[in-house]
């Protein structure tokens, strides 16, 4: 059966583009806290076995399980990107629609994301991505990097070098928040409404 994203709202709504794009605000926004734990929870898996790799014991997790790891902090955290870039995108859309400036884009992230889509067509040299090109489009993004390299380790406080994974997190959160807040509040003046013609019936 198909699904109508508009069953999401709390009543009836008027399908207008900025309905839409409220919806997929929502949606974004609780993906991106959902990869944010997902992320955070391979992040201290990996820290706890690296710990017991290097103690040596017979319970100590082997090399192939720290290759398990890097994989799928890999994933976790492209995804992360990913989602926060597509909430970026759906912030300026609704702001568009309801006639707001939109938030000021994160430099950051968009770097981060554009280097992650074309990071197929990188240099790949000594744990590093590169730009295979000087000039033009193509690497654009990697050599705005700080050393004009991407590192293709992981770990460490940031996000493939330049994102604060809690600051991602926490602006989630905050857009959450406001647009539940939102929805309760077109959901009370919708009830009002309805009370108010009822009350106008009866007289």
């Amino acid at each position: 059966m198909d699904k109508n994203p508009f069953e999401a709202f709390p009543e009836e709504p008027d399908t207008s583009p900025a309905d839409f794009a409220q919806h997929m605000v929502q949606v974004w926004a609780e993906a991106v806290i959902r990869q944010a734990g997902r992320a955070q929870a391979i992040r201290k898996k990996d820290a706890i076995d690296d710990r017991n790799f290097e103690r040596n014991e017979e319970w100590s997790p082997d090399e192939e399980q720290l290759a398990a790891n890097y994989r799928l902090m890999w994933a976790e955290e492209h995804m992360l990107v990913w989602s926060a870039y597509q909430l970026e995108q759906w912030r300026g859309r609704l702001a568009k629609e309801r006639g707001q400036v939109p938030p000021p884009e994160n430099r950051e992230l968009k770097l981060v994301r554009d280097a992650l889509e074309h990071l197929s067509e990188a240099r790949l040299d000594d744990l590093a991505a590169t730009s295979p090109s000087e000039k033009g489009p193509q690497g654009r993004a990697l050599r705005q990097f700080p050393n004009q390299s991407l590192g293709l380790y992981l770990g460490g406080t940031k996000l493939f070098e330049l994102l604060d994974p809690h600051r991602v997190h926490e602006e989630a959160l905050k857009v959450v928040k406001s647009i539940e807040t939102e929805l309760l509040d077109r959901a009370r003046d919708a009830y009002e409404a309805m009370m108010h013609d009822e009350w106008v019936k009866d007289r």
